[in-house]
């Protein structure tokens, strides 16, 4: 008789703190100008602080293309859609290993393109970390014997309509290919 009241409070216990966290989490994850700190009342339990889409959906896909010269400076390649495909279906959901590599590309692009929407000065921006990631990243897709590279990030909206689907946020500079390192320092 006893055990079954402990096993029917510590139940009501679970449930009050499985309930009490859900509604903690849907109150911490509101828009910012609602949202309560909520931290001075868990006692220390943690909050996830999920976003997913909101409040700033995202409408467009941030694109890399590249081009190349030859070792002699001959004449520029085509630009060429570089942007790591990205698997999708069911597995991934579980397990998806290979998706590091891919965000951290784009996680990079989304920062070179808030720089440039913020006019950012160019130097600094080719001094930044993400420019460099998206460098090495370019560097990767072209020819060993290139003699320069340009890397161009586009954003691309889908469902605008076919003239305003595309618009560029930032063009590199030439980077000359011919260094040791493969151009490392030519990249900030």
């Amino acid at each position: 008789m006893l055990s079954d009241r402990i096993r029917g409070a510590a139940g009501a216990f679970a449930v009050g703190a499985l309930a009490t966290h859900l509604v903690a989490t849907v109150l911490q994850n509101t828009p910012d100008s609602y949202n309560q700190d909520l931290r001075k009342f868990t006692g220390g339990w943690p909050l996830p602080g999920w976003r997913f889409f909101a409040p700033n959906p995202g409408v467009q896909n941030v694109h890399l293309l590249v081009r190349e010269t030859t070792p002699d400076g001959g004449a520029a390649t085509p630009w060429r859609d570089v942007t790591p495909g990205v698997e999708h279906g069911w597995k991934q959901v579980l397990w998806n290993p290979g998706s590091r590599g891919p965000k951290a590309l784009f996680d990079a692009m989304q920062q070179l393109s808030v720089m440039s929407s913020n006019q950012a000065d160019f130097t600094w921006v080719t001094r930044s970390l993400p420019y460099r990631l998206v460098f090495s990243a370019s560097r990767a897709a072209v020819a060993a014997d290139a003699g320069a590279l340009q890397f161009l990030l586009m954003n691309v909206f889908p469902s605008a309509p076919p003239e305003h689907r595309m618009k560029p946020i930032l063009t590199s500079e030439w980077i000359p290919l011919d260094s040791p390192a493969g151009g490392a320092e030519a990249a900030g």
